[in-house]
């Protein structure tokens, strides 16, 4: 599984307004229901600062990767969401973060969560040197989508 196979540049928020975990998180929430990816955008809401009470999702380097499971899903939806300025996020590396990959699968396979939440750490340890600057410099979601493309496909000719 790849994070292109589940991103699409309809699922891309090019500027995040928000600059607090819960103004995040709503922000994120609502797009995704938006976009049809969930029917209740409060729910998803709700879901996803309760995970976040839990630990931050916040990973070092400016990533991080709010999930969660949801009863009504049928397959796996991936969003990314893009703060320019970067948001305090409680990163362990103390940083902003400015990449959010938003996970909501269903409860079953139980395995599949796990999958979508493996392919992104991939892509964030493939795209270590320069990940976050090349979306950050992305103007638009096709080529914030293009820059993962690569980014996943890079060293495997």
């Amino acid at each position: 599984m790849q994070v292109h196979a589940l991103l699409s540049p309809e699922l891309i928020l090019i500027d995040l307004k928000g600059k607090t975990v819960e103004s995040v998180i709503r922000e994120i929430s609502k797009f995704m229901g938006e976009k049809r990816c969930v029917k209740d955008w409060e729910k998803l809401y709700e879901r996803l600062l309760a995970r976040e009470s839990l630990g931050s999702t916040s990973l070092p380097g400016g990533i991080a990767v709010p999930h969660c499971k949801m009863e009504e899903m049928k397959e796996a939806k991936l969003s990314l969401a893009i703060s320019k300025e970067g948001v305090d996020f409680n990163s362990p590396d103390g940083k902003l973060t400015h990449l959010f990959f938003t996970a909501v699968s269903p409860p079953s396979p139980p395995n599949l969560h796990l999958q979508v939440l493996a392919a992104i750490a991939r892509l964030a340890r493939k795209g270590k040197e320069g990940l976050v600057d090349k979306l950050l410099e992305s103007e638009n979601p096709k080529e914030a989508m293009q820059v993962i493309e690569n980014e996943e496909f890079k060293d495997e000719s």
